[in-house]
């Protein structure tokens, strides 16, 4: 994206353990920014995201509090493309430039953005590299069940919002398959930066 900085864009479905695999990047020290981090800031009350968001859901996505009910809206987007599409138009400008901003004050050559969304929302075409994270969609289903409480159903239906592994495989550069425990993912992580070092060496 800059002459000082080589982003790798690193993504993956829900489930498919893309946060573990930033993880081992951050082991590595290399900065990760989280794309989910800046999307939550973005609908904290006040901000212009957060009453873009109102107008779009009505005050029945607010908490007592006015603050946003996340799970109440996640769980209609989730089921409804255009309301999805619709909210991310709001948040995903937001987010990219943050995304921005922040890898312009870094030093490290390399800088990863562990975005969910990386293909769908455009942020790949300021990357230099992506990477996706692959995973049978039974092992995700399970460990969505597992992190976030929900049923076998709300799990398939986030999973169904997403692109396919199939789509990401064909967009990403590299892939790097999650089905085996933490140990086996981080030799993998680790191999891939060797050869990314070696490729803008």
């Amino acid at each position: 994206m800059t002459d000082h900085h080589i982003i790798i864009g690193l993504t993956g479905g829900i489930g498919s353990g893309k946060s573990s695999a930033a993880h081992v990047f951050a082991k590595k020290d290399i900065p990760v920014l989280d794309a989910d981090f800046f999307s939550r800031n973005a609908l904290e009350t006040g901000t212009d995201c957060y009453y873009k968001t109102v107008d779009l859901f009505g005050k029945e996505c607010l908490n007592p509090d006015e603050s946003i009910n996340r799970k109440y809206v996640a769980e209609l987007v989730f089921s409804d493309l255009s309301l999805r599409e619709q909210l991310n138009a709001i948040i995903h400008p937001f987010v990219q430039t943050m995304l921005i901003n922040e890898t312009k004050k870094l030093s490290s050559r390399f800088v990863v953005w562990e975005v969910p969304l990386l293909f769908e929302s455009g942020f790949d075409q300021k990357c230099d590299v992506t990477v996706a994270v692959l995973c049978s969609e039974k092992i995700r289903i399970r460990r969505i069940m597992e992190r976030d409480h929900v049923s076998r159903k709300q799990a398939k239906s986030r999973i169904d919002a997403q692109l396919t592994d199939r789509q990401r495989k064909e967009k990403a550069d590299y892939t790097i398959r999650n089905e085996g425990d933490l140990e086996q993912l981080e030799k993998k992580v680790i191999s891939l930066l060797e050869q990314l070092e070696a490729q803008y060496e």
